[in-house]
Order: C-alpha cells, then structure tokens, then sequence
C-alpha cells in the first residue's frame, strides 16, 4: 500500500466517528426533533438578545438578507483591533516564502502556524471582543461559541481547489465567520466572495448534505443566473467581511496577482448542531484556555463552548479538517 493510500486510510479511520455521528443526526425523526427543539430555543433567546447601536443593526440585516455585509475596522470601532492586524500581517509576511513552498508542494488550505497565535494571544482575544459577540449573537439568536482564529495565507497560484471552490461550511445552521484583510484586496488579490442566495435545501426538515458547489449544482439549487447575486469582497486592508457560511455557497477567488493573507474568525449557536465538525484554526483546547485568562464569564463560555456539550458529543474527536 503507498503512503498516500496509508494516509488516505488513517484520515477515514479517524473520521469515521464524526461521519456516523452526522449520518444518525440526520435520520428523519431524530433531526425533525432536533429541529424542533432548536426552535424552540430560539424563541425562548429572543428576548434576551443584545442592543445593536445601527451599525450593528445594519450588519445584522444585511446578513438576514443576503448571507453578506462588508464593512471596516473604522466602522467598528473595535479597541486594540488595528494592532492586532499589523501584527498578524507581520506574522504572515514572515511565512509568505513558507506558504509559497507549500503551495509548490501541492498544500491546498494553508494557514500561518497557529503556534503563532498562541504566541500573540490578542489576536485570539480580540475575536471575544464584546461588540463582536453582541453582533453574532443577535444574528444567530442563541448565546455564542467562539471557535478560534486563522491567519488564511492564498498563494497567488490561480488554482481553484480546497476553499476556493464554491461550498458551505459544515459546524451549524447559522454561524459566521469574521475576515478581516491584512492588506489591500482586489480582484486579482484573491477576495472572499459570496453568493448571495440562500441554498434552502439543507436543513432539519431535508436534512445535511454537504458538496462543493460546481456549476451544475449551484444552477440547480440556485437558479441559472445565479451568478448575478455573487458578491466579491474587495477592498483596503482593515477591511471586514461578515459571512453566514453555513447558509450561503462561498469562497475565497483564486488570487492570480498578488498573494492573500487575512484573520479569519469563526461563531456559530452554542451549542452547535454538529459540534463534531468544529474546532478548525489548529489552536488545542489549553491553548485557548491559557488564552482567555481574565476575560469575563460570557467571553469564557464563548471560548469554552464544549463544556455546553452532553457527555455523549464531548466524546466524539474532531473531524480532520
């Protein structure tokens, strides 16, 4: 057997649990129940959500709507946030020859050594940054879990593969993810974009299939001029990007000039619904604990979102990403 068949054999072993935990939520009673439940809890947060000023307002509407909104750091007004960025863009300058060799060598998703992180904890910290959890909480309807931060490094390659293939993450019904550009984006930087038509097959009634979006399909589920409603995210470093990408097909576009370095930030509902397909930026659980020292309680239970968990899912490892 070669070591790509070894490989390709231990990644379907250690995925095996999350793949039958995803396979029995979704049989038909099981998920209808769920579905309900979720409602259900929904209705009970909504009185309890937070008070957005109008820029937050705004934010929300644009993402009910059309699963988008691009707005900046400016805007935000988000404390410590524009150091955070040069220091991140420091950290994926230094990996940039790095991050070309992987590329080179056929690495499809590359992202600066979360070690990185951990060694500049703000980075982390400033993604539980009070403005930002009210925002995703009023989005989601439920209280938040906060599953890390990436440095995202797109060779200016051109290829289409991994993330910069049209798809929809996996981890809830609704979650977001927070990119924020390290450096001026245009459209041959690599910019993330959206479609901004929500795909209505998914759900707890038809339940979670999940497949990257080629033509055919994106046709099929969301009309043939479907790419009228594609929204490209350019724009001047500091940029920020607020994408429901559980909901809406997206990716990031092949760069073709100019490398891409961004942070991006992940959120869904704590608890998700499939807590097993969580915990993608690299960082382990006591790194992120020796990160949150000092913040306050819903801060914390944002970071720690897995003690929200039923002993039965806390026991089933985390799908490979």
């Amino acid at each position: 057997m070669t070591i790509l068949k070894l490989k390709a054999r231990a990644r379907w072993l250690r995925d095996l649990p999350s793949q039958t935990a995803l396979a029995v939520l979704n049989e038909k009673r099981l998920r209808l129940w769920l579905g309900k439940r979720h409602r259900a809890a929904v209705s009970r947060h909504a009185r309890r959500l937070p008070d957005l000023d109008a820029i937050g307002n705004d934010i929300v509407a644009q993402l009910n709507r059309k699963g988008v909104c691009v707005t900046t750091l400016d805007a935000l007004k988000i404390h410590g946030a524009a150091e955070v960025v040069e220091t991140a863009w420091a950290l994926s300058s230094d990996f940039a020859p790095e991050a070309r060799a992987l590329a080179a060598g056929g690495r499809q998703f590359i992202i600066v050594p979360p070690a990185e992180i951990v060694r500049n904890p703000n980075i982390y910290r400033i993604g539980l940054h009070e403005r930002l959890l009210d925002i995703v909480e009023s989005y989601i309807g439920l209280p938040v879990a906060y599953d890390g931060v990436a440095i995202n490094y797109t060779v200016a390659d051109g290829q289409e593969v991994a993330t910069r293939k049209w798809h929809r993450d996996r981890e809830d019904r609704r979650m977001l993810k927070v990119a924020i550009y390290l450096h001026d984006v245009d459209e041959e930087g690599g910019p993330f974009q959206c479609i901004a038509r929500q795909d209505t097959i998914r759900n707890d009634i038809d339940g979670y299939r999940y497949e990257f979006g080629e033509d055919p399909l994106l046709k099929a589920r969301l009309g043939p001029d479907y790419i009228d409603d594609m929204v490209s995210c350019t724009g001047p470093k500091g940029t920020v990007v607020f994408c429901d990408t559980a909901r809406f097909f997206h990716r990031g576009k092949p760069a073709t000039a100019r490398d891409r370095a961004a942070l991006f930030y992940s959120y869904f509902a704590s608890p998700p619904r499939h807590p097993f397909l969580c915990e993608r930026s690299g960082i382990d659980r006591g790194e992120a604990l020796g990160m949150i020292e000092g913040l306050d309680e819903r801060q914390r239970r944002a970071a720690l979102w897995r003690r929200q968990l039923s002993p039965v899912m806390r026991m089933i490892p985390p799908a490979s990403v």
